[in-house]
């Protein structure tokens, strides 16, 4: 229900001879369900936009995987090494992306609190190593270990680039995307710092902060077309 609905509803049960006091109620109950609705939405917007800079370089992970699943192999047989590397890493890269999407979901329980965590939230709270800059830090390394051995024991075919489970790169679109969006977000808490020095001029911290920021915008200026992407400029210092 959103307002014009809940003042319609309202005017009718005025028609209805409900008595204020109880109309007044309903009005009230109604504005408390629709804020908490609006920032419900906010929220849930916001968490599933940092979810997403997890999610969209492991769903092109995915994809490089399949299509190699796809080509035609000249060995039939169920214990090709190759099928079976790829199919493991495919099962550890699902199960991953369902994780993720699950934690991107925002539901509340009956008091309105969340019950998921945004990426920062669960990288502090399952200490994922590297601060979680690249999707495969997410990835316990005993799987790794275990993935990688798969792809160690297929046999090498001349002149073919042999694929590397969980290489820490992104695709270059899909980098640029990532980067473009870090430097707005960096910037704009460049600017909001630089206020602050002005409004807080005995905090001697802030300066300090401005000068933090302003490097790291440098190194991400920096960043190699297919490096992963930190989620934060934190993560360059």
């Amino acid at each position: 229900m959103n307002r014009t609905e809940l003042m319609n509803s309202l005017a009718a049960a005025r028609r209805k001879g409900v008595p204020e006091a109880l109309i007044e109620d309903m009005r009230r109950d109604g504005l408390d369900e629709i804020a908490r609705r609006k920032s419900l939405n906010a929220m849930r917007i916001k968490v599933e936009g940092m979810w997403s800079e997890k999610i969209l370089p492991l769903q092109e992970e995915k994809k490089r995987v399949v299509a190699s699943l796809a080509y035609p192999t000249h060995n039939h047989n169920n214990a090709d090494p190759r099928q079976m590397a790829l199919k493991a890493y495919l099962k550890v890269i699902d199960e991953l992306l369902g994780r993720m999407r699950r934690e991107a979901k925002v539901l509340p329980d009956d008091y309105g609190k969340r019950t998921t965590m945004t990426p920062s939230e669960y990288i502090k709270a399952k200490n994922v190593p590297n601060n979680g800059e690249h999707w495969s830090d997410f990835v316990p390394q005993h799987i790794k270990d275990r993935v990688c051995q798969l792809f160690d024991a297929v046999p090498h075919t001349p002149k073919a680039r042999r694929k590397i489970a969980f290489e820490r790169i992104v695709g270059a679109e899909l980098h640029t995307l990532l980067k473009d969006r870090l430097i707005r977000r960096t910037e704009k808490e460049l600017v909001k710092c630089k206020q602050d020095v002005l409004l807080n001029p005995n905090n001697e911290k802030l300066p300090e902060r401005v000068q933090h920021i302003e490097q790291a915008l440098d190194k991400i200026e920096k960043l190699e077309p297919n490096e992963p992407v930190p989620a934060t400029w934190h993560g360059l210092l």
